[in-house]
């Protein structure tokens, strides 16, 4: 009995008292939530006392998070630590189920949602236009975009998204998104093309309506958003699937967000999530749907070209260990799910600020001498490899992490994507088609409204993007709006209702501006037909 108290009170320790007593800041953003100031991937909810640490793929109550983050190895003493009577307890509020009711009112008019997602996010047209046809899309009374969740001809669910961008008011992402209150848990907006025999999961609704906008040859194909990164989630699509065909897919796909989230996830999937088929006892198979999952930031391209040259060996296998350990992000967050948290060469998670100096190549360099070690006819044994690096994970672990390494070499070998920036997910790809001929309309044009000219300013920002800004057309000043992209410029233009003035001849006042031509418009079509199948 003196157990189940023990037990019963840690799990009501306050989880923000909990992660603040062990040396994480957090900020207020509402009543309820929580983020962390130096992992702004940390998020708490206080109402439901738990965490959530989004590029770890860690989440659970106070005890969880003592055993998992803090790392206590056994739950007696977490919950020892977590009967600490200086901590305060938390009121948790339990989540009554209800039956789902549908609650938003449905506008007739469509047309902010539809410019919100043709223009500022890049959508085929023709595929929103036959998606808000079938009702699988819908505007409510605020203007706002509904993605309906729907199961064997019912409406079960729905998420919300904001089509006002406002970044002061809504935080780095510009929008609001939110799930109807009673959606059914651990399911998610979907809709299927043809006949279908695979399963596609992606993290968001636009992330799956982005990819079929760039692949519309596509058919026979469930589409699925997780509105996060919910195993559970994915599970249930696959029963779904199989209470519609009567088969379990052939495959899933993950088109989830190239980051160390989104590789953290997939990684997890098939080390802890693989779905056997009870008719024949074979594994589900799993794979990769990242987008661009081949590049490479060219600036860390250079640098470790240089240091294999050095070293005398083959750069495209440093970049390998680097893709697996961190998938060359500026945080340098480890982004597996293998249990693998230190990091190789002074640590490499979470760290806040990006490499200086020639901090950098240094680290590559340590990494290229232990592999020029192991190497034998120009092929590095990478077990071998992270044994020299990291002499303390276990056998698992350190096979599985290798097996990463040595497949991206692999892939590298066969050939790489240098870029600039890299393009996390699909909807980044569907908009970077579109940029550069959307960017050149936009500016070959005046737009008028009130009396006043303003044309659209492009200036490079320091970390090699291009920020856009509307101005008086002829002192510069900036009194209007500013945009992060040429597609939410766009939509910024279209929403606030300003003219185009064609700038050879100012007298044809309201002149519409030229449309731009879309890479992805010749395949428009057959969007619409794959759709309409």
């Amino acid at each position: 009995m003196a157990w189940k108290e023990d037990f019963k009170r840690a799990k009501a320790a306050s989880i923000v008292d909990v992660v603040q007593r062990n040396g994480f800041n957090l900020e207020q953003k509402s009543s309820v939530n929580w983020r962390g100031v130096e992992h702004d991937s940390l998020v708490i909810d206080a109402r439901k006392n738990t965490f959530f640490w989004n590029s770890r793929q860690e989440h659970g109550d106070p005890i969880d998070f003592m055993m998992k983050v803090v790392g206590v190895e056994s739950m007696q003493d977490a919950v020892k630590l977590l009967n600490d009577p200086s901590l305060s307890r938390a009121e948790i509020a339990q989540r009554k189920t209800e039956p789902f009711q549908y609650s938003a009112r449905n506008s007739k008019d469509f047309t902010r949602a539809s410019n919100y997602l043709t223009i500022a996010r890049g959508l085929n047209p023709q595929l929103v236009a036959t998606l808000h046809q079938k009702g699988f899309l819908q505007q409510n009374q605020n203007g706002d975009v509904v993605f309906v969740w729907a199961k064997s001809g019912r409406r079960v669910g729905a998420a919300t998204q904001g089509t006002t961008i406002d970044y002061d008011e809504n935080g780095h992402r510009g929008t609001i998104k939110r799930i109807m209150k009673n959606s059914e848990q651990d399911f998610g907006f979907n809709f299927s093309i043809g006949r279908p025999d695979r399963l596609l999961v992606f993290e968001a609704p636009i992330d799956a309506l982005s990819y079929l906008s760039t692949h519309p040859e596509i058919n026979n194909t469930m589409f699925l958003s997780m509105d996060g990164l919910k195993p559970a989630t994915v599970t249930k699509g696959i029963q779904y699937m199989y209470e519609l065909t009567g088969n379990v897919p052939s495959s899933v796909g993950f088109g989830v967000d190239n980051d160390p989230a989104g590789h953290t996830f997939f990684d997890r999937m098939i080390q802890n999530h693989q779905f056997v088929v009870r008719e024949t006892g074979e594994v589900l198979p799993y794979f990769n749907l990242m987008p661009h999952d081949r590049q490479i930031p060219q600036d860390r391209a250079d640098v470790l070209r240089n240091v294999a040259n050095n070293v005398g060996v083959d750069w495209r296998d440093l970049a390998a260990v680097e893709k697996a350990e961190t998938n060359f992000n500026s945080k340098r967050e480890l982004s597996n799910g293998f249990g693998f948290q230190d990091g190789f060469i002074n640590g490499a998670d979470n760290i806040s600020t990006p490499y200086t100096g020639t901090q950098y190549a240094d680290r590559a360099t340590e990494i290229a001498k232990q592999m020029k070690l192991v190497t034998k006819e120009e092929t590095p044994d990478f077990e071998l490899l992270v044994r020299r690096l990291q002499p303390g994970l276990s056998d698992e672990v350190r096979t599985k992490f290798a097996g990463k390494i040595g497949s991206y070499a692999q892939q590298f070998r066969k050939g790489y994507e240098p870029v600039a920036r890299p393009i996390k997910d699909w909807n980044d790809d569907l908009k970077a088609m579109r940029s550069e001929s959307l960017s050149a309309a936009l500016g070959r044009h005046a737009y008028a409204k009130d009396g006043q000219q303003i044309v659209v300013d492009r200036t490079p920002n320091s970390d090699g993007n291009t920020h856009y800004q509307a101005v008086n057309r002829f002192d510069k000043t900036i009194g209007f709006f500013e945009a992060e992209s040429p597609q939410e410029m766009a939509y910024l233009i279209k929403t606030y209702g300003y003219n185009a003035v064609d700038k050879q001849d100012e007298r044809v006042m309201g002149a519409k501006a030229e449309q731009p031509r879309s890479k992805a418009q010749p395949r428009q079509q057959a969007a619409q037909r794959a759709l309409a199948r």
